[in-house]
């Protein structure tokens, strides 16, 4: 019944726009963007991330209309509550708020999402056929959804092993600050970090912050035995985490704004910090975390600045549909609807010239430290190029184009200096190349990490796998031969007569009785052959038997 009423008012929607009244349409442009705001189908559990996407749009759009001179944009969200059905009826409010007359460019730009494939192909059996373009995150060969490429997070791995190799590290703990919500992101950087650090060698030992709940009540000794000297955090660090190791080197790695909340923290360790040097947008956090989607003050602290990779993605993907509209606009061509074709092939256009510039595009990170008692200090940049990873330092000059990939560099600040500090020695207990998958979905990228085996294990485990799947092989052909050798039967002799054979039954003719002994002797045999058809019959039923 439920599909019934959807292609109801998918036809209600395509009548109106063919055969109804046209209406004056508005001067400004109309984008949609479909997401989830909610994680479940009865749109009840909050997504975080959707309430960041949602401030985030509303947010770029005042930024936007503020400072542009030709055409104000106004984007609408639709919630898609993480299912096809949601995001089916998130599409039909989309098409019915913009004004199902005015469905073409320059009044109705195009559409955003949704966020997962299988819905972004649900929705788009419907907007298909009114010729609407989607901006999407997977590639697909469907007409009228275009693919703007996801921003990759290997520039942050290159820019960790770069700063490692300056310290001169061959080991390090890597703790991973996992979220319900967002675990897929920060676990996949952390594998790329581990198979990458792997590949030149390095000791990579997993820690899992489960250990640390379950030995809240254990003394700090104890705990620091979990930690080496040298430990990299993924994600923003909890509270308490610095407290957990004393005199140590803490590299934090982060997509977002970290400064206050490392400046506030007390402690005895050294912190490094790796974060991306862009820009967060100008009262995000705020919007964030009063926003009307929660209730009370449950918007406090949820504001996560590890997304920020998805909102640089939808600021990509409304500059896109900004940019389009404007190469149409300076042509005069942006007061009458335009055919929805040649919108499509404006707009991929663009979006083909876009991804292609951000994969050559390099990447900037900030590199700044924090001793016990001072303020973050900036230390220099880290520049990651297609093919090569360079820092520069507080004090170097920018012009100086020279690459420092052999690790030495005579401007290096002495608080970094200071530091760096080379290992002696190999470390047990390294993480291996071997993963286990712990559940896979679209983004199918959280894993664990297994111990590794020494040689001597290894070859044993070999041998023995290898011995009894031997003692297998020759155990199979065994059975089959005896198996075999019972169907066959016993060999007999071509020349032995038919005479040693056992007891038959003989049928020797239908006026014949059944013969009452149970076996002749040669005798008996040679008596029969007097009589010729007598004998014919005998040899017959032989053969019949």
């Amino acid at each position: 019944m439920e599909k019934f009423r959807q292609w109801g008012l998918i036809c209600a929607i395509i009548a109106a726009c063919t055969c109804g009244v046209r209406t004056e349409c508005e001067s400004r442009g109309h984008i949609s963007l479909l997401t989830s705001i909610h994680d479940d189908a009865a749109c009840k559990k909050i997504s975080t991330k959707g309430v960041l996407l949602y401030e985030a749009a509303k947010l770029l759009m005042e930024i936007h209309n503020n400072k542009s001179n030709t055409m104000d944009i106004e984007i609408a969200v639709f919630d898609t509550c993480g299912s096809i059905t949601g995001a089916l009826k998130a599409s039909m409010k989309a098409l019915v708020s913009a004004d199902v007359n005015c469905l073409q460019a320059p009044h109705y730009l195009g559409i955003i999402g949704p966020d997962t494939t299988t819905n972004a192909e649900a929705v788009h059996k419907v907007t298909s056929i009114l010729k609407i373009p989607h901006i999407v995150r997977k590639a697909s060969n469907a007409p009228y959804l275009h693919q703007l490429v996801h921003e990759s997070d290997s520039y942050l791995v290159e820019g960790v092993l770069k700063v490692v190799q300056l310290l001169k590290w061959k080991s390090f703990t890597l703790v991973a600050n996992v979220e319900e919500e967002l675990d897929d992101d920060v676990q996949n950087i952390a594998r790329k970090l581990t198979m990458a650090a792997i590949a030149k060698n390095l000791c990579v030992l997993v820690h899992n912050d489960d250990d640390d709940d379950d030995n809240d009540n254990d003394d700090n000794n104890d705990k620091n035995e979990d930690y080496t000297s040298h430990v990299i955090h993924i994600g923003e660090p909890d509270k308490g985490f610095f407290n957990k190791f004393v005199n140590a080197t803490v590299l934090v790695v982060s997509e977002g704004n970290l400064d206050e909340h490392l400046n506030n923290v007390n402690t005895s360790n050294t912190i490094l910090l790796l974060e991306d040097s862009r820009e967060v947008l100008p009262g995000l956090e705020r919007r964030v975390d009063t926003s009307k989607w929660w209730t009370g003050n449950d918007g406090t602290d949820k504001y996560d600045a590890e997304a920020l990779r998805e909102v640089r993605w939808l600021e990509d993907a409304i500059e896109i549909y900004i940019k389009a509209i404007d190469m149409v606009c300076k042509k005069k061509k942006c007061k009458n609807p335009m055919n929805s074709v040649d919108w499509n092939n404006i707009l991929s256009n663009v979006l083909i010239s876009h991804n292609i510039e951000s994969q050559d595009a390099p990447q900037s990170l900030d590199l700044l430290i924090k001793k016990k008692g001072f303020k973050l200090e900036n230390l220099g940049s880290v520049i990651v190029k297609k093919n090569s990873v360079k820092i520069q330092w507080e004090e170097e000059d920018d012009d100086d184009d020279d690459d420092d990939d052999d690790g030495k560099n005579d401007d290096i600040p002495d608080a970094f200096e200071k530091i760096v500090s080379e290992e002696k020695g190999t470390r047990s207990g390294c993480a291996t190349k071997e993963m286990k998958m712990l559940h896979e979905n679209e983004h199918d990228t959280t894993h664990i990490l297994v111990s590794e085996m020494n040689d001597s294990e290894w070859w044993t485990m070999v041998g023995t796998v290898s011995g009894v799947g031997v003692a297998m092989f020759v155990v199979g052909i065994l059975a089959v031969y005896v198996v075999y050798t019972n169907i066959r039967g016993p060999v007999q002799k071509n020349n032995k007569s038919r005479i040693d054979r056992d007891t038959s039954l003989r049928r020797v003719g239908s006026d014949r009785e059944l013969p009452t002994s149970a076996r002749t002797t040669r005798q008996t045999r040679g008596a029969q052959r007097r009589d010729s058809n007598r004998s014919i019959r005998s040899n017959m039923s032989d053969k019949s038997v």
